[in-house]
């Protein structure tokens, strides 16, 4: 009892760090009493399968990736079920006809998988992942005690499954500087290929608050008007699934008298890690024809993180005139916009008011008078 509670104290600590997963796999491997363990990924939509896997030929899962997910026979039915299901592969598909099978003889053999167990781990209408320990075909099947052992300890894969899914996801908006993104004032959404939203700056935000030209249904992103409904969600599936697909760009209407938003749809790259690989995503752009572009003042507070007094200080400083011409015209005290001042210099890693006027100068945020 004592080693079954460690291995699922394990399983939980590779769900927040995924690097733990190969060392789970082989402990699995022994606790099974089996050979070979994987990890399967299936993108849902576009049936792309990798794997991760431990006690295989070191190529297994390159040459799985860009072939032998296309023979595997048990994927069609492994799709249609739930997760935590337990899979005694004979339950499945007759023995024969996975025997004679192009995916037994040149890749499961060869990597000690002639007699597999599993358990679906997460099925979503973008991914699945699947969990499979194998035996070499000398070692014969499995016995009835072993399916109880991965009974025992399915649900707890299961679980640590879905807890590293959903940091994966939150992971998404941080690798994408979600805060750096905030500050833009075009809508940036960062989509999964069914235009589930997994990040949306507040520029976006607000644009899918008013729910016009584009509006959010259960999360998901969608064109508010029906008759751009289907060009929007084939756009973000090509961008976010396609291999190599460069995105496209569309206008999305809205009630009279506003102006269509004008969208670009891009492919996000996102890095691989152990457990999730590659999760397709697309990063929207939205613009708002109708919205006022930001003033230089506006602009100089997002580049130096200044507060709306500070920098109306810092652009009043570039018309020439001294620190009390500057109060007057914003109608403080002198020592308020002294202190102002000072905040401006620590922010912008300036000291005196001409290094000040070069900066904003040579950062093109001079206003028109």
């Amino acid at each position: 009892m004592h080693d079954f509670d460690r291995l699922v104290g394990q399983i939980y600590d590779a769900a927040v760090e995924p690097g733990r997963w190969p060392e789970v796999l082989e402990i699995l491997s022994d606790f099974l009493e089996g050979a070979a363990t994987k990890l399967t990924f299936q993108n849902a939509r576009t049936l792309r399968s990798e794997a991760s896997s431990v006690r295989m030929p070191p190529e297994a899962d390159l040459t799985y990736a860009q072939y032998y997910h296309k023979t595997n026979v048990f994927l069609p039915r492994i799709a249609k079920l739930h997760a935590g299901t337990l899979i005694p592969v004979w339950d499945l598909l007759p023995r024969e006809i996975y025997q004679r099978s192009e995916f037994y003889n040149d890749f499961c053999r060869p990597g000690d998988m002639c007699h597999p167990i599993g358990v679906v781990l997460v099925n979503e209408p973008d991914v699945r992942i699947v969990f499979t320990c194998g035996r070499a075909r000398m070692a014969g099947e499995f016995e009835p005690e072993h399916l109880e052992r991965l009974r025992r300890i399915g649900p707890h894969l299961v679980r640590a499954a879905g807890v590293r899914l959903r940091l994966s996801r939150s992971e998404i908006a941080r690798d994408a500087t979600a805060e750096t993104l905030n500050r833009v004032a075009q809508g940036v959404l960062i989509v999964a290929a069914n235009g589930e939203i997994l990040f949306a700056n507040r520029a976006a935000e607000a644009l899918l608050a008013e729910a016009d030209g584009i509006r959010a249904e259960k999360l998901v992103l969608c064109a508010a008007m029906p008759a751009d409904a289907k060009q929007f969600r084939r756009l973000i599936a090509t961008a976010a699934e396609r291999v190599g697909g460069s995105g496209g760009a569309m206008a999305l209407a809205r009630t009279e008298p506003h102006r269509p938003l004008s969208v670009l749809v891009t492919p996000l790259i996102i890095e691989t890690t152990w457990f999730v690989t590659g999760r397709p995503a697309a990063i929207v752009f939205v613009a708002d024809p109708d919205s006022a572009p930001p003033t230089a003042q506006e602009h100089l507070r997002s580049l130096y993180r200044l507060t709306p007094s500070e920098a109306a200080v810092a652009m009043a400083i570039t018309h020439g005139a001294g620190l009390q011409a500057v109060a007057d015209e914003l109608e403080i005290s002198l020592t308020t916009a002294r202190t102002h001042l000072q905040h401006v210099f620590e922010k912008t890693g300036t000291r005196r008011q001409a290094e000040l006027v070069r900066l904003i100068g040579a950062s093109g945020l001079y206003e028109r008078q």
